[in-house]
């Protein structure tokens, strides 16, 4: 129910932008060497953003256990949060930042819009989560339904893109899995759980 509701929505954002698809028809096209060097570009974006995020989640996660420990401070708990918050707030900009040529395919032009709206999706969805995780506003269980819905929309990003590297000839399809997976993509999950305030 979860993932027919999150991907509902992000069917709903599709259509509210498919006219920004018609626009594209009047401009030249790309060489297919431009077409997959674009594309390219794009992944390399984002997998920058998101390492960014991996790391930023790794070295909160680190923090928590170490307060759960008592090797960290009440002070270094609160610095890691505010760190967290920051970055989750750089990288859901920066997401919204990475373009994508009016001079694609339209197909292509199409995957990769879809996996934009999905990352700015997760991404939004991340920032929120973390801006609660140390709001006595903010339960645990939505803390964590946060970061769920906000995997769900990273993989739908995700299979998009590679839909649209396998279109270009950038990735092998993969025959025996679900083509609209990620042949090569791996799940990057949020915290685990809700932290306590310091």
């Amino acid at each position: 129910m979860k993932r027919a509701w999150l991907i509902g929505l992000i069917g709903l954002v599709l259509m509210l932008s498919a006219c920004s698809y018609n626009d594209s028809a009047s401009t030249a096209a790309l060489s297919e060497e431009e077409v997959q060097e674009s594309v390219q570009n794009y992944y390399n974006e984002m997998s920058k953003i998101e390492q960014l995020g991996k790391s930023s989640r790794e070295q909160f996660n680190e923090t928590i256990a170490a307060y759960s420990a008592g090797t960290a401070t009440s002070k270094e708990m609160e610095k890691a949060i505010a760190q967290f918050k920051d970055t989750a707030t750089d990288i859901s900009s920066q997401a919204k930042k990475v373009e994508i040529s009016d001079r694609l395919p339209e197909k292509v032009k199409k995957l990769l819009d879809e996996a934009q709206i999905a990352f700015q999706s997760a991404y939004s969805l991340k920032e929120k989560a973390s801006k609660g995780a140390d709001s006595a506003d903010v339960s645990a269980d939505e803390f964590n339904e946060l970061n769920q819905n906000a995997d769900l929309a990273m993989l739908y990003g995700i299979s998009k893109l590679n839909e649209a590297r396998v279109a270009t000839g950038l990735l092998e399809p993969d025959k025996d899995a679900d083509p609209k997976a990620a042949a090569d993509s791996k799940v990057v999950t949020g915290t685990d759980s809700k932290t306590v305030k310091p």
